[in-house]
């Protein structure tokens, strides 16, 4: 078949202007340092790179929720340690009560540092956390869980809510404890059994009988309080466990995204200068083909 100066004109135009377009790619991919400039170029790899950055963002919530899970639960930890040893102190005092040569004096003595414990307690469970909540209010955080009421007993202000935070796929921790289900609900709880123990030293009637009944009570919420922060423990190391998981996925997710959206600038660079090669003889065969003439086969 034969061609035309016209056709092999035309040709030689279309491969000028794809191989501009490909090198002005090229060029694009090493100056912005992404593959792609937009979603058409590759709309394969477009789908895939949405795909994996929204992976990572999730990936950064889960994070972000290990880090606060972690420090609400580390700041919990810390305050029933405090609640646990103010209370062991509480159970010595109520051996040494039970000693039957104590005088009433001796008796008001223990009262006193009885009462002293009692408000280090108060404190301990209405510690509020950096945000200003209360730890052991459940959902209600603005809520100070153990308040005196009009009869000068501690109640339980806060609900039974216990939050949860979502710290992988499938995978949710709860970063709170609510303090009805550690140190009592209503009036019968931790802070009133220990008031009333105090109470029963002061009275110069001591019925040891009802001061070894609030003794009780104190151990139920003692153990309790043991109890929660063994659970504490555990979704600590869930935590430590979840974040180093969450490092691995997001490396790879990152590496995956790379190979999908930056720039290789070796193979740019080898194809930018392939690219402009080829433009070179184009261009080359492209002046020869204008300068045909049927003057150039006259003799």
């Amino acid at each position: 078949m034969r061609l035309s100066t016209q056709q092999f004109f035309m040709q030689n135009l279309s491969n000028v202007q794809q191989s501009n377009a490909q090198i002005f790619k090229y060029q694009q991919q090493m100056s912005t340092g992404k593959k792609l400039s937009k979603p058409s170029d590759d709309p394969l790899a477009a789908t895939q790179i949405n795909k994996f950055e929204r992976a990572i963002a999730r990936n950064e919530v889960f994070s972000r929720n290990v880090d606060v899970s972690e420090r609400r639960l580390k700041q919990e930890e810390t305050t029933l340690t405090l609640i646990t040893e103010s209370t062991l102190r509480i159970k010595d005092l109520a051996i040494q009560a039970n000693n039957g040569s104590l005088s009433p004096a001796d008796q008001r003595i223990i009262a006193e540092e009885l009462k002293q414990l009692m408000g280090q307690l108060a404190g301990a469970v209405n510690t509020q956390d950096a945000q200003g909540e209360y730890l052991f209010s459940g959902f209600k955080g603005q809520t100070q869980p153990y308040q005196l009421n009009a009869s000068d007993d501690y109640v339980y202000r806060g609900d039974s809510g216990q939050r949860f935070l979502d710290v992988g796929e499938n995978t949710s921790v709860a970063a709170t404890d609510p303090g009805g289900s550690i140190f009592g609900t209503g009036d019968d709880n931790l802070l009133n059994a220990v008031k009333e123990m105090a109470a029963i030293l002061d009275d110069p009637n001591t019925d040891m009988n009802a001061f070894n009944a609030e003794v009780d009570r104190v151990d139920q919420f003692f153990e309790q309080t043991i109890t929660t922060r063994s659970q504490i423990g555990a979704r600590l190391k869930v935590l430590e466990d979840q974040r180093e998981q969450l490092a691995d996925i997001k490396l790879f997710t990152k590496n995956t995204l790379s190979s999908f959206q930056d720039t290789d600038y070796y193979e740019a660079t080898s194809k930018l200068m392939l690219e402009q090669n080829a433009l070179q003889a184009t261009y080359a065969t492209f002046g020869k083909i204008q300068q045909l003439t049927l003057f150039n086969f006259v003799s």
